[in-house]
């Protein structure tokens, strides 16, 4: 989708508006305003179509979905840091290798570029989600269809006032459907 830049700024400004409201839900202005703003540069066309623009995603729906995953990771990690040593043994016994040092991978660099990218933007560019500065945002294999697995799974699990804690047996069964398909 190619916006104008008379529906950037119309969408920027509704950003606005959703956070002087103090709006909840899936949509975070912060996070969304900066990809608008930036969408009319090729930098951002291409972070989020991909660099030979192969699948022309909707770019909204792209950045909202990864920072649903990434808002995800972050409360996965959180809940697994503050597990005990017993309960990260657990963790690891009933999840597998993904249990191991619970921890986002990031997207696929050849098949998820579009997301990948995206992910760059949010947490490099905009400063958002601290907690991956600095990481290696390619998981060197497709983690789509599992983190989508998890979106499922944690959108109940997920509180209202933005940081519940995950407990062990969340945190194990989010592994477990990461790697398990439906």
């Amino acid at each position: 989708m190619n916006l104008s830049e008379g529906e950037r700024l119309i969408l920027a400004m509704l950003c606005d508006i959703h956070k002087a409201l103090n709006l909840k839900g899936a949509i975070d202005p912060d996070t969304l305003k900066p990809l608008i703003l930036e969408a009319g540069s090729n930098g951002a066309a291409r972070g989020v179509n991909g660099a030979a623009g192969n699948h022309h995603r909707d770019r909204t729906a792209v950045a909202t979905e990864v920072s649903e995953i990434l808002d995800m990771w972050s409360a996965i990690e959180r809940g697994y840091k503050r597990l005990s040593v017993d309960e990260k043994r657990n963790v690891e016994a009933e999840a597998g290798p993904l249990g191991r040092g619970v921890r986002f991978s990031g997207f696929d660099a050849e098949s998820e570029i579009d997301y990948r990218d995206v992910a760059h933007i949010l947490i490099v560019e905009a400063g958002q989600f601290e907690r991956f500065q600095g990481r290696n945002l390619d998981a060197h294999m497709p983690a789509l269809a599992g983190y989508r697995r998890m979106l499922r799974l944690y959108g109940p699990m997920r509180s209202v006032k933005g940081d519940r804690q995950l407990d062990v047996r969340q945190i194990i069964a989010l592994a477990n459907a990461e790697k398990y398909a439906d």
